[in-house]
Order: C-alpha cells, then sequence, then structure tokens
C-alpha cells in the first residue's frame, strides 16, 4: 500500500527533481528497450510510455518525437562512455599510453551491454533514418575532439608541434570505428589479446608519423 501511495503522490503535481530523474532514467530505459527490441522505424512511443509506466503525455512532453528520444539515449551514453575513455591518469600527459588506454577502454565498453545494441542499431538503421545517422555523427565528432584536445596537451608536454591534431584525431577515431564495426559484423570471435595487440599496433604505425601530425 505505501509502494502506490508513493507513485500516486509522485503523480500528482510537478515532480520532485530526484522523481523528475527518474522519470527520465526509465523512460530512457523503456526507449532503449524499444528501439533495440523493434528497430527504430517500429518503435512506439505509445509502447514506450506503457513500458515505463508513464502517461504518453508525460512522455511527449520530455521528447516530442522518436527523434529527440534516441538523440536522448546516445546523449546518456555518450556521457557514460566519456566517463569510461577519460584520459585523465596519473604523471604527465602520455600520447602513446593514453590513445591505448582510450582505444581498449572504448571496445571494452561498447562490444557489451547497452552500447553494443544501440551501435548495432545504428549500423542497421542509419542509412534510412537521418536521426540514427546524426546520432552516431555526434558521438564520432566528440571522439575526435576529445582525442583532438589531449594531442594537443600531449605536443605542449613534449615540446613538439601539433600541425594538424584534428586530423590525426579524426584519423584515430575513425580507425577504431572501421575495426569495431568489423568486430561487430564478423562471424568470428575477438578474443581481448587479439583486440589489445591491433591496439597497440595500430596506435605505433600512427605515431611513427606524429612528426608530420
Amino acid at each position: 500500500m505505501a509502494g502506490l501511495q508513493e507513485v500516486s503522490a509522485r503523480q500528482r503535481g510537478r515532480p520532485r527533481l530526484e522523481d523528475a530523474s527518474e522519470i527520465d532514467n526509465d523512460l530512457l530505459a523503456a526507449a532503449l528497450s524499444e528501439f533495440v527490441e523493434n528497430g527504430y522505424d517500429k518503435a512506439s512511443m505509445r509502447s514506450i510510455a506503457k513500458a515505463a509506466n508513464v502517461h504518453r503525455t508525460t512522455l511527449l512532453g520530455r521528447y516530442a518525437t522518436k527523434e529527440q528520444l534516441f538523440q536522448a539515449i546516445m546523449q546518456q551514453q555518450i556521457g557514460k562512455m566519456s566517463a569510461v575513455t577519460s584520459l585523465r591518469f596519473d604523471g604527465p600527459p602520455n600520447l602513446r599510453r593514453g590513445l591505448i588506454a582510450y582505444a581498449n577502454r572504448a571496445f571494452a565498453y561498447s562490444l557489451e551491454g547497452d552500447y553494443l545494441e544501440i551501435n548495432r542499431l545504428i549500423y542497421a538503421s542509419a542509412n534510412r533514418f537521418p536521426a540514427v545517422a546524426a546520432a552516431a555523427k555526434q558521438s564520432t565528432a566528440l571522439g575526435i575532439a576529445q582525442i583532438s584536445d589531449f594531442i594537443r596537451e600531449c605536443a605542449k608536454a613534449d615540446g613538439v608541434p601539433a600541425r594538424a591534431p584534428d586530423l590525426a584525431a579524426e584519423c584515430f577515431t575513425l580507425l577504431l570505428r572501421g575495426w569495431y564495426g568489423y568486430a561487430i559484423v564478423s562471424e568470428q570471435p575477438i578474443t581481448a589479446a587479439e583486440r589489445e595487440r591491433w591496439v597497440e599496433q595500430m596506435v605505433d604505425l600512427l605515431l611513427q608519423g606524429r612528426s608530420a601530425w
């Protein structure tokens, strides 16, 4: 009875901040399940509201369209990814160490759980739905910016030029994206050791041309 009273109290009037956050989390979790299960095109806002146990008007008041809802899911996952792949560590900036750590953490996070399902959805739907493609593009752009800033920081610490950090960051990020896409569609299992070996080889190859970027 107490639980029902709490739900009833939450539904009356303006929700408290913690209740509003809980509602948003429930909506995004329900939306992710709906997108994964039915695909972007067949996902139903009505079904999402029902799964989150809220009125459809509550959902539409926060996210008027599927595009906005998917963007919110991506923003949530990008925030989680940014925390996992942080380039901050003890000691002075180290470009090789930082890039390898970033890549390995990104792969470990991306190959399991929600982010894996989201990326499968992106690969399946991006060519048909601009909102999905835009979300993927935004995620990639944020990753490139993060790496570019780190390249500049390392260049300053090492006393070397940073002529084209944005281009170098783009090459690094798109190489990761390409390998990740291969890992998703490959029918052969890839071990963590194989993945880490590829990361080290890729980073070392890029760093051989550091004087040019």
